[in-house]
């Protein structure tokens, strides 16, 4: 138990130090990397058309372009204006879409093409473009096409500075998310490497993994979303593989979960539904690598199987939680009911955010690109918080019933006189001896002048001398493999192979031991009779009849000390 505690604190120790470093790494990139030149926002002052038809808006934020399809473009017309930059550079967002940017009729960037000439699904993008130094009083004319059905909607804010500010000033504005996600996914992967440890010692315990597995997803999805991984790898297609792998498995690994920590009934329930989610995913997959859809299509079945399980999830939840409300040992405060309150907040808050995302892309005037999962990412922390907790309890409650199952054996197979191992304990390792071929010595006592203690000088008197006898015992025979009180006045020690010999010299320690004792003592004597007998006296037979053969011979040795004091008593008459 000691050596477990010190493990946990160091691993709790080393997850804060890593958060705090990790911030601490952020902040001072946000203090040293300030931009060094101003920043302008380009949102204003365009002539915006929709499929060649203008509208009456002048900025990006505000125009009601409607939802794109495949084919649909939107054109973005201004003439640039002098921004006071060495290099300006553009920044804008881009979503399934193709993008040509023109400077006066000539195109000076492009993208998406290579993507959709081939069938494949177009990344989203921060799309970055230079403007050179002859851009003044030019025409700025960008072209957004869309690639599929419901591709986009809405146009994104459009940036302009150096591209080194831009990017700072990008990454500024993402710290917490940035943080946030490297924190989930260094977590999930420490919990991943932890789990073969739970899987293999604690009766396949898969908790651990799946906890680790949702921090992971959830840390990845948060990264993919906001194109971080993009930004890190310059690598658009991997992080709308990431981002749709991340969003499609997050309730796949919920429910896996789920399966880990449920009774007989509802594993099968959470089985099922967590087979239904990968067959699902798998089948998205073959349609979008095999076939010629997009992946992006089947945005709208994961959303409402996310709503669907979710409300089964929930009355799951409630429903158990009334049952175990009325059972007499409920606690409110318990591992699966501070995870369950943890996925109903993350659920609830990922709702809000599927409900503002479709709002945004469908009624509003902001658009797609305007959408962001502010609740989706506190409700991610407060899951992986309180599956954290969940876990501390788990270990907790565990470690409290073990150490209460091990008091309860021990009581069961103790001798609550003298702590030593009692007759049901006894029996159960002759049963295992009989099992074993090992070679064992059995060596059967009986305390002397019990009865004629307990009448002369009281049971109090008496139960000194059995423990007193049992501390002589286990003293002597430290190195017996069990030294126990069979019942009343009668007690046992075993020894096994090499510890088998020399059991006559073991005797006579023993009767030293007693006399020295004596030497002490001042109300009764100690004294005992013994038998012994080895397993290979009896080869065909159990540790019973071994013990039996020993018993035997402590008879004998009894009568021969009732003989000797029956002659002794009629000498001295």
């Amino acid at each position: 138990m000691k050596f477990w505690d010190y493990h946990r604190y160091d691993k709790l120790a080393a997850i804060l130090l890593l958060i705090i470093s990790v911030i601490a790494i952020f902040f001072i990139t946000d203090i040293f990397f300030e931009p060094t030149s101003e920043i302008y926002s380009l949102n204003d002052g365009w002539e915006i058309s929709v499929n060649g038809v203008p509208t009456d808006f002048d900025s990006l934020l505000a125009a009601r372009i409607g939802v794109m399809d495949n084919g649909d473009i939107v054109i973005l017309k201004r003439t640039l204006p002098e921004f006071h930059l060495e290099n300006p550079c553009i920044m804008m967002y881009s979503i399934h879409a193709l993008i040509d940017v023109y400077l006066d009729n000539e195109l000076i960037y492009s993208f998406g093409h290579e993507f959709y000439e081939h069938g494949k699904t177009v990344p989203k993008r921060y799309n970055y473009f230079a403007l050179g130094q002859d851009y003044q009083g030019k025409e700025l004319r960008i072209a957004i096409s869309g690639t599929g059905y419901h591709s986009y909607s809405g146009t994104s804010a459009i940036t302009v500075g150096e591209r080194r500010d831009i990017l700072t000033f990008h990454i500024s504005n993402m710290l917490s998310n940035i943080i946030i996600g490297d924190f989930l996914m260094l977590l999930g992967l420490a919990l991943m490497v932890l789990s073969p440890y739970m899987a293999i010692y604690h009766n396949n315990d898969l908790r651990l993994f799946f906890s680790g597995l949702i921090s992971l997803l959830l840390g990845i999805y948060i990264y993919s979303f906001y194109g971080l991984i993009d930004l890190l790898c310059n690598n658009p297609s991997l992080n709308t593989v990431c981002e749709y792998i991340s969003v499609y498995n997050i309730p796949t690994a919920i429910l896996g979960y789920f399966m880990s920590i449920s009774g007989k009934k509802l594993k099968k329930v959470f089985g099922v539904l967590f087979a239904a989610n990968m067959l699902v995913f798998l089948s998205v997959f073959f349609f979008t690598v095999i076939g010629s859809d997009r992946i992006s299509n089947f945005l709208t079945i994961l959303h409402a199987m996310a709503f669907v399980e979710a409300i089964l999830c929930t009355i799951i939840i409630a429903v158990t939680a009334i049952k175990l409300s009325k059972m007499p040992d409920f606690r409110l405060i318990s591992s699966d009911n501070v995870f369950s309150a943890g996925l109903i907040i993350f659920m609830g808050l990922s709702l809000i955010d599927i409900f503002r995302y479709n709002y945004i892309k469908y009624v509003s005037l902001l658009g797609e690109s305007s959408t962001t999962i502010s609740c989706f990412t506190a409700g991610a922390v407060l899951l992986v918080c309180s599956l954290l907790i969940s876990y501390l309890l788990y270990i907790i409650y565990n470690s409290n019933l073990q150490s209460m199952q091990n008091k309860i054996s021990s009581l069961a197979f103790t001798d609550p006189l003298t702590g030593l191992a009692n007759r049901a304990r006894c029996e159960q390792v002759m049963d295992l001896l009989s099992q074993e071929k090992a070679q064992y010595t059995i060596i059967s006592l009986d305390l002397n002048k019990l009865k004629q203690v307990n009448d002369t000088l009281g049971h109090h008197e008496g139960d000194r001398l059995l423990s007193g006898f049992a501390t002589i015992l286990s003293d002597c025979f430290l190195d017996a493999n069990l030294v126990g009180r069979m019942g009343g006045d009668e007690f046992i020690v075993i020894l096994t192979e090499e510890r088998a010999l020399n059991t006559t010299r073991r005797i006579h320690d023993l009767y030293s031991m007693i006399n020295d004792w004596n030497h002490k003592e001042q109300v009764f004597q100690y004294s005992a009779s013994y038998g012994y007998a080895y397993s290979y006296e009896v080869p065909s037979g159990s540790a019973q009849e071994v013990y039996m053969l020993a018993d035997s011979r402590m008879y004998e040795m009894k009568k021969e000390h009732q003989m000797d004091k029956h002659r002794e008593v009629i000498r001295n008459a």
